[in-house]
């Protein structure tokens, strides 16, 4: 590996005989180094290939300000997020996260508070993502000395969850998430129930809401077209009508905030997840008691 670009003693951009660019962090990597000289690779303690990678000057300052144990620190946690958690995540991940790690921890040492209003709706959804905010708090604790508030767990989860669907904007997975909120409150309304976040029908609803909330936003078709979902679209509307009448609720909410028409199909499967959720939750049934119901 021949070095491209040094942000700093510790981090260089490099590449191989091949042309691949990658990101090489390790204690004193540059130290006394120049453009296109060799790097030891015996001080090479974490590499990841950035998507921006060339000649992006974002890049390089926002590589030069993060200090070396902040990258690596990243970067292992990026490996656990793909090995330990199975999660496909974009290779951006490791700068965002690494970047919010080394604000937080200047904000831990000025004394600086932050509130995240989404702290409730995040633990409910995405119990899985702030599980993995929770153990980078206390790595950052652990390995940097940072006395960082368990709050940090909330936004570092919603970067897992951006990672997942290879997305720039964090504005849009906190809108995301918003919108999840109000769905849920929608259903609860609808079965006079509050609804059990650690429940497994919960989770498939999310993920199937986070995929449906990805096509829409990105103005991509909801479902693939399927002859017999006619045919299951009766079925569901008759033997399920609570759920219908709540999935109509529900798509009018995501139509309004994503701007899309969402088909007919997603209609069928959104009353087929509701009903899983009831079923699942709290037992209902299509009863003539249910049908009845104001």
């Amino acid at each position: 590996m021949r070095i491209l670009r040094i942000f700093n003693n510790n981090v260089v951009l490099a590449s191989d005989d091949a042309g691949e660019q990658a990101v090489m962090i390790g204690r004193g990597l540059a130290f006394g180094k120049k453009k296109n000289e060799a790097l030891d690779p015996s001080l090479v303690e974490r590499t990841f290939v950035p998507e921006t990678a060339g000649g992006d000057e974002h890049l390089s300052a926002l590589l030069s300000e993060i200090p070396a144990e902040i990258l690596a620190l990243a970067t292992e946690l990026e490996e656990i997020a793909r090995t330990e958690l199975g999660m496909r995540i974009s290779h951006s991940f490791v700068l965002p996260l690494a970047d919010h790690l080394n604000f937080a921890m200047v904000r831990a040492r000025k004394g600086m508070g932050v509130e995240y209003p989404l702290s409730i709706e995040v633990s409910q959804l995405y119990p899985k993502e702030l599980a993995f905010g929770q153990r980078a708090v206390r790595m950052a604790r652990e390995r940097l000395g940072a006395d960082l508030p368990e709050e940090e767990a909330t936004p570092l989860a919603l970067h897992l969850v951006n990672s997942q669907f290879s997305s720039e904007d964090l504005a849009k997975t906190f809108k995301m998430t918003q919108i999840f909120a109000q769905i849920f409150q929608i259903i609860s309304s609808a079965y006079g129930h509050e609804l059990d976040q650690s429940n497994l029908s919960v989770a498939r609803f999310v993920t199937h809401l986070r995929y449906l909330f990805v096509r829409a936003e990105q103005g991509r078709p909801a479902l693939k077209s399927d002859p017999t979902l006619p045919a299951i679209h009766e079925a569901v509307k008759t033997g399920y009508p609570e759920a219908y009448a709540c999935a109509y609720k529900v798509m009018l909410l995501l139509e309004m905030h994503v701007g899309e028409d969402l088909s007919e199909d997603e209609h069928t499967y959104l009353t087929i997840h509701i009903a899983r959720l009831a079923a699942d939750l709290w037992g209902e049934s299509t009863t003539e008691e249910q049908r009845s119901r104001p």
